[in-house]
Order: structure tokens, then C-alpha cells, then sequence
């Protein structure tokens, strides 16, 4: 049964993959998510249905489109395949539950929003704060008794940005970060959040490091921060208490 289970995750993610991908595309250019269906963005022609299948699609259609010949992107199948397997990692650590639909639904607007921001430096509120609203209301819900503690991390993580927005201005941060914090600290809480920021502070400093050293790139560029963001809070959710409790062990 829990292998079924597994492949269900796997098969879900790459499936809610799939939709993520229209999601990061339409979404910054404000285009309907729904009208008109997947498309060419070059000539216009709509996408079979058979060649929307996640992954093996851009397979059969070897990364090009059959009408016109225009490249598609490797990033769609990778998108899938990302959310397939951290789906699927998800429910190996997590085991079924209440809070593996909120670890799902939490991974795929930080992806969203990670993909977002990279490409195009913006943070989009409207996905952002309506996600932080249900994402408080669920940990609240999962944990009533810790209901603080998630608000304490919501406004917390967020009031941390916002200091940083006012006396850093310039420093690659802004309100989106602020947005996205406020997000993380509902779903993680107290601990997972300052871990996640961590990471994120570590990783997005060693990329910074590095493209300083790189040639043709100023010490006055913007690092987007929003990516690192990603990637502590996707490490929050799925190894955060693991993580934890060895540094706890580690010292106590």
C-alpha cells in the first residue's frame, strides 16, 4: 500500500508540475490561467492532449513544437520532475496526513514563487498572502494549542525583512521578501522558519560571493533573493525537524 502511495505522490507532483508551469509563466505577464488552454507562445497553436503529459510530452515532442518548430524550454519537464520528487520525498518523511497536504501546497507556491523571482525580480503579492492566510489557518488548525507560536514566526520572520527593506534599501531585498517571510513563518513555525532563513541567508551569500569573484559582474548587483528563500523553506519542511533535533543532540 505504501508503495502505491508513493507512486501516487510521485504521479501527483509532476502532474501538479505540469500546472505550476503555466502558473509561473502567466501569472507575471497577468495572463488567465485558464483561457485560453496550453499554447505555442510563437505560433499560437494549441497543445494536443497528449503531448501535455507531464515529462514524457516534451519527450515525444523532443523540445520542440509539432507545428512550428519553436523550442520549448527544458525547464517545463524539470519543473514536473522537481515537484514530482520532492512530492514524493514529502511523503516519505512526512507519511500521510494533514500535514503532508499542507508541506504539498507550501512546496508549490515556493516554487512558484522561487521561479517568479528569478526570472523576473518581483515576488507576486497575490499569490503570497492569500497563501499565508490559509497557510496560518491550517497550521493553526494541525496545532491549535501552538496557534502563537505560528503567529509569533508569521510577524516575526516578516518584521526581520522589513528591518532589513529600511536599513539595507538597495541590498537585494524588498517587500516581496517580506511577503514571502510572512508565509514561511506561518507554515513553519518558530524554529523551522529562523532554520529556513538560515539557509537561505548561507546559500544566497555563497552564490553572492562567487558572481562578486566572477568576472563582469559589479558588487553593486542584486542578488534575487527569493530563490534562496525557496530553498530554505523547501529544506525547512522536509528535513527541518531531523535537522534539528541533531543540532539539539549535538549540544545538549
Amino acid at each position: 500500500m505504501e508503495y502505491y502511495l508513493a507512486a501516487v505522490s510521485l504521479v501527483f507532483g509532476l502532474m501538479v508540475g505540469s500546472f505550476l508551469n503555466v502558473v509561473i509563466y502567466r501569472v507575471p505577464r497577468k495572463e488567465s490561467l485558464v483561457q485560453p488552454g496550453s499554447h505555442c507562445p510563437r505560433c499560437g497553436k494549441a497543445i494536443r492532449w497528449y503531448h501535455n503529459v507531464p515529462v514524457a510530452g516534451w519527450i515525444i515532442l523532443r523540445g520542440k513544437c509539432r507545428d512550428c518548430g519553436e523550442r520549448i524550454s527544458a525547464r517545463y519537464p524539470a519543473v514536473e520532475v522537481l515537484i514530482g520528487v520532492l512530492f514524493l520525498v514529502s511523503f516519505i518523511v512526512l507519511d500521510f496526513g494533514w500535514y503532508l497536504l499542507i508541506a504539498w501546497s507550501f512546496i508549490s507556491v515556493v516554487v512558484v514563487v522561487a521561479f517568479i523571482d528569478y526570472d523576473h525580480g518581483i515576488i507576486p503579492a497575490k499569490i503570497v498572502l492569500p497563501a499565508t492566510v490559509i497557510g496560518l489557518a491550517a497550521s493553526m488548525g494541525v496545532s491549535p494549542s501552538d496557534w502563537w507560536k505560528y503567529l509569533a514566526a508569521c510577524f516575526g520572520a516578516a518584521f526581520f525583512f522589513f528591518l532589513l527593506v529600511i536599513i539595507w534599501p538597495g541590498g537585494g531585498m524588498g517587500m516581496g521578501d517580506v511577503y514571502m517571510a510572512l508565509l514561511m513563518g506561518a507554515v513553519l513555525g518558530v524554529q523551522k522558519v529562523a532554520l529556513a532563513l538560515f539557509v537561505a541567508f548561507l546559500t544566497g551569500s555563497v552564490v553572492a560571493v562567487f558572481l562578486v569573484l566572477k568576472k563582469g559582474y559589479g558588487r553593486k548587483s542584486r542578488v534575487r533573493f527569493g530563490p534562496f528563500l525557496g530553498i530554505g523553506a523547501v529544506l525547512a519542511v522536509l528535513a527541518g525537524h531531523a535537522l534539528l533535533q541533531s543540532y539539539l543532540t549535538l549540544y545538549a
